[in-house]
């Protein structure tokens, strides 16, 4: 800790950022998915509709632009078409533009485009019943009879100008007349509408008559307040951190043109005063993102809004999660603190713990000790700690041989022999069978009965067979009573040789 090889930075914060990056990053991949399929499904139902509308009309859908009349009549048609899709995805506005104006005559008619766009003010929330919707772009009589109130920065046409999106995805239809319409849809990142506040991505579809004419451009929009309430990322590292989705262009991050979520997005634009972020990629560890007066912690990865085969397949996406590298080195530190503290509280825990069992398991040990000092060990009851009965044990025997010793050395040689027993014990030696015999003999020398055993190679229970044979023969009733009898007989032996 003190020397800081170990802490968060390592695996742990890389292995959270990972697993929050991989959520978000499946998350938008699903989202945005199913929004460019839903485009498609919208394109395919408004071909057909319009072209029904048309044909009935005796209009071929090349001369649309003949009949500026018209528009409103196909607007109005597919309004409700447009609404009911935009409530069945989940976005924050649906939109289909025209490659035509109702007012040819006006100097700008080039650029200006008829259609409709429709946007969920409340896109996070979801009411099929009274659902919050404004109509952004499209002629205020058809929002009258759907009851789509106008929106405060409505306008009657788009100026393709601003909508880049529209020339871009009907030039690569032209061009990619092959394809099919499921991978001709086209993202255009963060546009911005012309007096609105909100910037946008829109997900946009060509219109393709079945005779191959291109006739204007449908989809779907994800509005940056839609994209801030759906992607916070979920990580307890600090309260600032967020996740971009962006385009990378040559290991740099244009934030301008990128949408942020955060779970608290003041924190966030504060710090966010540059508008390119730099970064170099380190495979062992977490990526520093820095620009002109900021740094930032965190981890991107490449995601695919295309399907195999589109023109537009090799376009770089991608998403990124990360936080001010000051609230993350806070965050470690502050980690770190409580891990040293942890420890502490472990160490003292561990310390008195090894006190109360210390004492625990002496006490038994303490308490026979003072005891020995006070009575004969063969008075002290067993303390079942093998250790301590062994020695209670031991210094009993050496109390009884002591007593023994002493009882011997108090009789003279001449009382000794005039004892009956000890003649009888004497005599009775001579009735030992030469086995018995032999296992007595090492009885005499000091041997106990396992050493005899195994210097005999007998089993211990033929050993003890012996010994009750022994026992009977020599009319003795313990091994303590055999060996008085040995000593006295060791103490004749060693007297007679003095004398």
């Amino acid at each position: 800790m003190i020397s800081g090889v170990f802490n968060l930075r390592n695996k742990e914060a890389k292995t959270l950022f990972e697993n929050e990056l991989n959520h978000i990053e499946n998350d938008i991949y699903t989202h945005f998915g199913s929004i460019s399929s839903k485009s498609v499904d919208l394109a395919k139902t408004l071909n057909i509709s319009i072209e029904k509308i048309l044909k009935e009309k005796k209009i071929l859908i090349g001369d649309l632009k003949n009949y500026p009349d018209v528009f409103n009549e196909l607007l109005d048609a597919e309004c409700q078409t447009l609404v009911t899709a935009l409530l069945r995805t989940k976005s924050s506005g649906v939109f289909m533009i025209l490659d035509g104006t109702i007012n040819p005559n006006l100097p700008c008619a080039d650029f200006s485009k008829t259609g409709i766009y429709i946007r969920n003010m409340e896109p996070n929330i979801v009411n099929l019943e009274s659902p919050y919707l404004h109509m952004l772009r499209g002629p205020t009589d058809i929002a009258k009879n759907n009851n789509i109130p106008i929106h405060p920065q409505w306008e009657m046409e788009f100026d393709i100008n601003e909508v880049a999106s529209f020339t871009k995805t009907i030039y690569s239809a032209r061009n990619n007349t092959e394809l099919p319409i499921s991978k001709l849809y086209y993202w255009h990142h963060n546009t911005g509408l012309s007096n609105t506040a909100d910037d946008v991505m829109l997900c946009t579809v060509p219109l393709i008559a079945s005779d191959g004419t291109i006739y204007g451009v449908c989809g779907f929009e994800v509005s940056s307040l839609l994209f801030k309430l759906s992607y916070i990322p979920d990580l307890t590292i600090s309260d600032a951190v967020f996740a971009l989705l962006t385009k990378p262009e040559n290991k740099e991050f244009d934030l301008s043109s990128s949408f942020l979520s955060a779970k608290y997005p003041a924190f966030i634009t504060n710090e966010l005063t540059d508008t390119r972020l730099f970064y170099q990629i380190n495979q062992n560890s977490l990526i520093r993102y820095y620009s002109a007066s900021d740094e930032f912690i965190g981890l991107h990865k490449n995601i695919s809004l295309y399907a195999d085969g589109s023109p537009y397949e090799n376009e770089e996406w991608a998403v990124s999660v990360m936080v001010p590298a000051k609230d993350y080195e806070r965050t470690l530190a502050s980690f770190n603190h409580m891990i040293v503290m942890l420890l502490f509280v472990l160490l003292f825990i561990a310390i008195a713990a090894s006190f109360w069992s210390s004492k625990f398991y002496l006490k038994p040990i303490t308490e026979t000790i003072s005891k020995m000092k006070q009575t004969k060990p063969s008075e002290i009851e067993k303390t079942n700690i093998i250790e301590i009965d062994d020695l209670l044990e031991f210094l009993s025997q050496q109390d009884i041989d002591t007593e023994t010793k002493a009882q011997i050395k108090s009789n003279t040689v001449t009382e000794v022999e005039n004892i009956g027993m000890f003649k009888e014990f004497l005599k009775n030696i001579e009735t030992l069978s030469p086995a018995e015999r032999t296992v007595f003999d090492l009885y005499m020398e000091g041997y106990t009965g396992k050493e005899i055993a195994e210097k005999l190679y007998l089993s211990i229970n033929t050993i003890k067979t012996h010994n009750k044979r022994i026992y009977d023969k020599m009319n003795v009733s313990s091994r303590n009573e055999l060996m008085l009898y040995f000593r006295m007989m060791k103490e004749i032996n060693v007297i007679r040789e003095t004398d």
